[in-house]
């Protein structure tokens, strides 16, 4: 469908769904303390979802406590979706970033908001079983320490992005298969894959080829998805690792990118 020649690498979940907090950081990287910039300055799109008033962002429906309007990332994470962004404009999309830095006071609102849902879900749920229903959406931070890399989650680390195609023209967003944040079999990245291996589908779908051109694009910058969620890429990070090692077999020991300061508003 696009004159591009890729296929999504299929990925074994079990080796993803393996915790990443252990994977050390690389103090001594020149990257380790590099400055959060923001997306803008590099003519990224942004939108942030945990921050819209009219209700679309889905499946919150309100801003989430401590969430920003602005977005930021690392310096040469940014400028490797820069480039990426480049090679989409022959086929007249581009990146939409939903979330990027993410501060620890968002990371709180999200657990509360979880938190509550599966409160809804069983009205008489104990503390460890909401706990448990609110980890299949969002890292805990209540026990975040900036000092301790088991602690925070990866999107504070200024190098995670949660991301969509739109056209350059128009605005409007690809359909990628899956509404954004809908945490279902069919938003797992190489779900339209195997159902081209299946038979189930044909090999001009839309929503194959659509996670297929975002996923060359940003893998062209090193960049790794979370095969669990077609919209979550990493560079540097913990997450970055583990992901490169499960899916491609390499990976650096330490990531140099940890923790990062809120940027002030």
């Amino acid at each position: 469908m696009y004159d591009i020649h890729y296929q999504i690498p299929l990925a074994d979940l079990s080796k993803i769904r393996v915790p990443h907090y252990q994977i050390p950081l690389d103090h001594q990287s020149p990257l380790f303390d590099e400055a959060l910039v923001n997306v803008r300055d590099y003519d990224l799109p942004f939108l942030s979802w945990h921050a819209m008033t009219d209700g679309r962002n889905t499946p919150y429906r309100k801003p989430i406590q401590g969430s920003r309007l602005d977005g930021w990332l690392r310096k040469s994470f940014a400028e490797k979706l820069a480039r990426a962004n480049l090679l989409l404009m022959p086929f007249d999309v581009e990146l939409l970033i939903l979330d990027a830095y993410r501060s620890i006071d968002c990371q709180r609102g999200l657990w509360a908001f979880f938190w509550e849902c599966g409160r809804a879900a069983n009205p008489k749920a104990g503390d460890e079983e909401l706990r448990q229903y609110a980890l299949r959406y969002v890292r805990d931070p209540r026990n975040f320490d900036p000092q301790d890399a088991r602690s925070f989650a990866i999107h504070s680390t200024g190098s995670a992005i949660d991301v969509v195609l739109r056209y350059r023209t128009g605005g409007q967003w690809l359909n990628m298969g899956s509404e954004f944040d809908e945490y279902s079999d069919v938003s797992v990245t190489d779900y339209f894959e195997r159902q081209l291996q299946q038979g189930a589908i044909e090999e001009n779908d839309q929503r194959l080829w659509n996670r297929r051109l975002m996923h060359w694009a940003l893998k062209a910058e090193d960049l790794t998805n979370d095969p669990i969620l077609y919209w979550h890429h990493d560079w540097g990070n913990q997450s970055w690792i583990k992901v490169r090692k499960a899916v491609y077999g390499n990976a650096p020991d330490a990531a140099w990118y940890g923790y990062a300061a809120p940027p002030p508003i």
